[in-house]
């Protein structure tokens, strides 16, 4: 066990280059996001290349429905990394166990109780979204099955986000790759192997997140100081734990109601049939993959604006928020350009090239919301200066605003026969340009700046 002998050093972001500080620290974060991200790409191109394109809308259809559960658990992480990072910058060293533990203990309580219920209303929610017949038994069983892991995925994000915060953001990436490697062998092992469909793509996805959390607990506590509790400091501090739930609860709601609002457009999309719903399973894939790296730096720079915050250093969290903003800017320009030029051999990696109907209308999905991606960029880059600072409330109203501009534009675009599916598509940036004007407007008040925590010593 010599390699976890010695414990890993918080990267203190309050001095030198902010732009290297917060791209160094957000590529592990975006390369470990791209291989989370494999865990569902790589099941639905298992599933819609070696069992069909019904197999795939079955995943899609089910998708968006774990995520408004997981949404709820995933918010206290959050706000437990906004409160370990200001302790971080303000050098409040002795307090970080507590929050740690504090975090640790609820965060297990709550998925376990949300796996339970995820579990048992499986068909019912399945039911509520118009899921059609023909892929019903499939989305269903998808569902069961990856609820009943969901501890496992939030004990992993508990894992990541305390280190993350720390300043490590390698490690999680470490085991993440390992995770993702072994998710991969399932898929192929249960589908082509023992054939076992779409039950056989949610047991390799729940089995290698739980090796993943096992190799993250063994880590942290052998190589973590703020994970060796002695008697007296595994602990549950409810002055902590108010500060975390008012930081996390705005996360917690605005994940909740977010994944609700794109259970409401997968609801909306089920209504076109199968086809529809695969096309647009593998163009939502692609249209993630490609909102990480703007993502990844964006969450490097809430640490960022955490630690400097922390520390009193207004002006320094400025001067890396303009820097971020124009890099990740550039980034969504590229990335544009490659999902308009190649949409169509992004969206036929999820299905056999038989399929083509599926690949035109996945193309046609991408190429309508692609070019407004820099205001992607925008809309990230100044809610997470919201949010690292913690202004968790306003942070989460310009995410409401996305969403509830894109559920109401859906709906009333795909009204119009000579828009229909494409609606939706078209719906992506005007929500993202709502969230963005809001939180601007909300950066610009200053109000931002009095929101640090305030724990006691």
């Amino acid at each position: 066990m010599k390699i976890f002998s010695k414990s890993r050093a918080a990267v203190d972001m309050t001095e030198g280059s902010p732009l290297k500080l917060i791209v160094l620290f957000g590529l592990p974060i975006l390369i470990g996001s791209i291989f989370q991200q494999l865990y569902s790409m790589v099941d639905s191109i298992v599933v819609g290349n070696f069992v069909g394109a019904n197999a795939l809308a079955a995943v899609g259809a089910s998708g968006h429905v774990s995520g408004l559960l997981i949404s709820a658990a995933s918010g206290l992480t959050t706000g437990a990394s906004i409160v370990v990072a200001q302790l971080v910058g303000a050098k409040l060293n002795e307090r970080i166990k507590a929050s740690i533990s504090t975090t640790l203990i609820f965060v297990t309580i709550l998925s376990v109780l949300l796996s339970i219920l995820g579990v048992a209303i499986a068909s019912q929610l399945c039911r509520w979204t118009r899921v059609p017949d023909n892929i019903f038994e499939d989305a269903v069983t998808y569902l069961r099955i990856y609820m009943s892991g969901i501890v496992f995925l939030m004990l992993y994000n508990f894992f990541a986000a305390i280190l993350r915060s720390l300043g490590d953001s390698a490690t999680p990436l470490i085991f993440l790759i390992i995770s993702s490697v072994l998710n991969i062998i399932g898929d192929l092992w249960f589908v082509i192997g023992l054939n076992m469909g779409v039950a056989g793509v949610a047991w390799a996805t729940v089995i290698s997140q739980a090796i993943s959390v096992v190799l993250c607990a063994i880590y942290v506590a052998f190589r973590v100081e703020y994970f060796k509790f002695k008697k007296g400091e595994f602990v549950f501090d409810k002055g902590l734990f108010s500060e975390i739930l008012r930081l996390g609860l705005p996360s917690a709601l605005q994940g909740s109601v977010m994944n609700l609002g794109f259970v409401l457009v997968q609801g909306l999309i089920n209504t076109f049939g199968s086809a529809y719903i695969a096309a647009y399973t593998a163009a939502s894939k692609m249209e993630m993959l490609s909102h990480l790296p703007v993502e990844s730096f964006a969450m490097g720079y809430s640490v960022y604006v955490g630690q400097n915050m922390g520390a009193g250093n207004v002006e320094r969290t400025k001067e890396g928020q303009k820097k971020i903003l124009m890099f990740t800017g550039a980034l969504c320009i590229l990335l544009a350009v490659l999902l308009i030029s190649i949409g169509d051999v992004l969206v036929g990696l999820f299905v056999d090239s038989s399929e083509t109907v599926v690949i035109s209308y996945g193309a046609q999905f991408l190429r309508t919301f692609a070019p407004f991606t820099v205001i992607f960029a925008a809309m990230n880059v100044f809610n997470s200066t919201l949010r690292g600072s913690g202004d968790s409330v306003a942070s989460m109203l310009a995410m409401m605003m996305d969403l509830g501009l894109r559920v109401v534009a859906a709906y009333i675009l795909c009204s119009f026969e000579s828009i229909g599916f494409l609606g939706i598509a078209f719906a992506i940036p005007i929500g993202w340009f709502g969230a963005a004007v809001l939180a601007f407007i909300r950066y610009k008040t200053g109000k931002w700046q009095s929101k640090t925590i305030k724990v006691k010593t």
